[in-house]
């Protein structure tokens, strides 16, 4: 039990980032200060967040997964581009870039996650209760 909550406030904490950048602009400065209106949208990626990103983030596990297993060439671990000997010069990049490009496809992973949440929660529910009563 103590688990779950745990790696529940893990997964919600992996997510603050991406939902500030998110509602970020839906800011409006008056002259009080900065105002954040409560529209649709924002409540919206609020419950999507809170209530749908951590399951999906455990059920979809497989997406955060870094495998690039298929693109290594040397056993220095120097990954090359798809594309690399299509071109009449090579290029490759190290684990410095390939850190940063894992961040970004997570990122937009996340971002997909929190946007359409509710919406990718529904199907997984509804395509597991078609196998159940297929069973």
């Amino acid at each position: 039990m103590v688990k779950s909550v745990l790696r529940y406030l893990l997964s919600l904490f992996y997510g603050v980032f991406l939902m500030m950048i998110l509602l970020i602009w839906n800011m409006q400065t008056t002259k009080a200060g900065w105002h954040f209106p409560i529209t649709p949208y924002a409540v919206w990626v609020f419950l999507s967040w809170l209530l749908c990103y951590p399951w999906l983030r455990g059920k979809l596990g497989y997406l955060f997964i870094k495998n690039d297993k298929r693109r290594k060439l040397t056993s220095t671990g120097i990954t090359s581009y798809p594309w690399q000997y299509s071109v009449g010069s090579t290029r490759s990049i190290g684990e410095i870039f390939s850190l940063v490009y894992v961040f970004c496809e997570h990122l937009l992973i996340s971002c997909l996650l929190i946007l359409f949440g509710p919406l990718v929660m529904g199907i997984l529910l509804l395509m597991t209760l078609f196998k159940k009563r297929r069973s």
